[in-house]
């Protein structure tokens, strides 16, 4: 059975998967850790994150420390004598589920992170910009 494909993808994000060599498949979302190139074909991201990569991540990383110890504090009391330790045991919470996050997820085993580099403003917004109703860019997003 025969695959018919156009030249291109509908959306901006959307590309066809490389198997043994060969594009094969329709074209679709590409998995976790990877973007459709400019020949719509899904590519692994292998570039290390960029400044406001590392500072976007370790916002999301101190955000639950920060929310675990107003909540501490918030409810704690004035004379608490526990506050230290659930402090305490809150940022070990913290910093180890963020260390197993980061040897679970590709490259799995290693505390190291791919990242795509951001080309355009709506990468940061990707779910806006998969395709339009009847496979339409938005206008001045055109490939």
């Amino acid at each position: 059975m025969a695959v018919s494909m156009s030249s291109t993808c509908p959306g901006t994000y959307c590309g066809r998967m490389m198997v043994n060599g060969s594009v094969e498949g329709e074209c679709g979302v590409c998995p976790r850790g990877e973007r459709a190139n400019l020949q719509n074909v899904c590519k692994r991201c292998t570039e290390s994150p960029e400044l406001y990569d590392w500072l976007y991540l370790g916002f999301m990383a101190m955000l639950p420390l920060v929310l675990h110890w107003f909540f501490i504090e918030w409810y704690s009391g004035k004379k608490s004598s526990s506050a230290l330790l659930q402090h305490i045991t809150a940022m070990l919470e913290c910093g180890v589920s963020s260390v197993v996050t980061l040897l679970v997820t590709e490259p799995v085993g290693k505390l190291s992170i791919h990242s795509c580099h951001v080309q355009m403003l709506s990468d940061w917004y990707t779910m806006l910009y998969n395709p339009k109703g009847h496979y339409q860019n938005p206008p001045g997003l055109e490939r």
